[in-house]
């Protein structure tokens, strides 16, 4: 098939969103499709991640970035994309957050990359004049994708699918007024109404999309791992010391490593033999968590690395750190580190709500250990320094979740887009027009 990918998160722009449309773009071609993107240049984030298809199958557009001003005031994009901004504590951090909601509520609308749209359209005509795709795939977050492949489809006639890794007004943490839900409630089921069929990253977000719109179809593709990425083999080079590591950021409010902590301070003299290393953008929460219960000499806190370097970083680990968003609304997510993890071929300490499919899936495919209690993570600490002082902590073989990979996913991706075209060309050969 000739695929339009529309993303505005896309390789080298490092975001997990740009991780999955990047694989997804490279296995897709793997497999002898031919596929297109519609991206956008000068982002505010890190250029660390490798472009896996051709560099003339990628458009970067222009964009008007309505956050400028807000990012100018902040110390620039760079320091942004490097270290991320957040405000001292007290009334200028609640002063903050206010005049920030009320800016995006204004400007925003449906997201920060509205100033993106006019220009995809352009650049997507462009392409589909050139070279007229069988479907038209966008990826959301942000919304904005969906407002450009609704805008394409309708004018050139072409399927396209909407893929959500959040949901849109339904997403659990929408924090915007009934004036704007009512507005966006709006705008998305009139897009959304055009689209061909929906993707997802899970089957309880699945369920919400065919709750609102059971005459389209609804595909689960979740996140997976690259077994290109990991065929290298890394060794631990610490023999006395258990190193936990965390890789991406920690939502403050909402992923808690406390019952880590706490279990470390439990374990007492056992807890030297315990290193917990944590890199990413927004960890000022960890450092104080770590200090409260006593155990901040156990913690190191690293900046931002690559994409590479993460998965290096998480292979030469003992145990991979999985934060559980303490949420009932959020059982729906996986984290797209978890999938990273279970590439890398360590165990898994999961801690918070069990209670989401993130904690299903690590205790289903034996992955590691899920847990909230921190005297149950203190114990299955105290078996895992014993074992690594005696020899090393075992590698998990990949065999068993295959199934979970970029390149499975993809093929049941291609499968659903298939049958979204068929279906469309037998309305169209029924009807003997072009219905969109």
């Amino acid at each position: 098939m000739r695929i339009l990918l529309i993303s505005y998160f896309f390789p080298p722009y490092n975001t997990i969103g740009a991780v999955r449309t990047g694989k997804m773009a490279k296995y897709l071609t793997k497999m002898g499709h031919d596929v297109h993107v519609i991206s956008a240049n000068n982002q505010p984030l890190q250029r660390t991640l490798l472009l896996e298809i051709p560099e003339d199958r990628v458009t970067y557009t222009k964009w008007i970035d309505v956050n400028k001003p807000v990012q100018t005031l902040l110390g620039g994009r760079d320091s942004i994309a490097r270290q991320g901004y957040i405000p001292p504590k007290g009334i200028l951090r609640k002063s903050f957050k206010m005049l920030g909601q009320a800016y995006k509520t204004l400007f925003n609308f449906p997201d920060g990359q509205i100033g993106w749209v006019p220009f995809a359209i352009r650049e997507g005509s462009k392409r589909i004049k050139a070279w007229k795709p069988d479907v038209i795939y966008a990826s959301a977050m942000p919304h904005s994708s969906l407002l450009v492949a609704k805008a394409l489809s309708m004018k050139f006639g072409i399927p396209w699918v909407a893929e959500f890794r959040d949901l849109w007004v339904d997403y659990q943490y929408y924090h915007y007024g009934q004036i704007r839900r009512t507005m966006e409630t709006w705008l998305e089921r009139t897009t959304l109404s055009s689209a061909a069929g929906y993707v997802t990253v899970s089957e309880p977000l699945a369920e919400t999309l065919r709750s609102k719109y059971d005459s389209k179809p609804t595909q689960v593709i979740m996140n997976g791992y690259d077994v290109d990425d990991y065929k290298a083999q890394y060794v631990s080079d610490q023999q006395d010391v258990l190193r936990i590591v965390y890789t991406g950021m920690v939502y403050e409010g909402k992923e808690d490593p406390s019952p880590l902590f706490q279990a470390l301070n439990m374990l007492g003299d056992q807890s030297r033999h315990v290193r917990v290393e944590f890199y990413g953008r927004y960890l000022e929460s960890v450092k104080v968590l770590a200090m409260k219960h006593g155990v901040e000499h156990l913690i190191q806190i690293h900046d931002p690395v690559t994409y590479q370097q993460s998965v290096q970083i998480q292979c030469q680990a003992d145990i991979l750190l999985l934060l559980l968003w303490n949420d009932r609304n959020e059982k729906g997510i996986y984290s797209g580190k978890l999938f990273e993890y279970i590439g890398a071929r360590r165990p898994i300490l999961a801690i918070g709500s069990q209670e989401n499919v993130a904690a299903d899936l690590v205790r289903e495919q034996d992955v590691g250990e899920s847990l909230q209690d921190a005297m149950e993570v203190a114990e299955v600490l105290l078996g895992w320094i014993e074992q690594k002082l005696i020899s090393t902590i075992t590698s998990k073989p990949l065999e068993g979740v295959l199934h979970l990979s970029r390149e499975a996913h993809a093929k049941r991706l291609d499968v659903f887009l298939r049958s979204v075209v068929y279906a469309q060309e037998a309305i169209i050969e029924l009807h003997g027009h072009e219905v969109v």
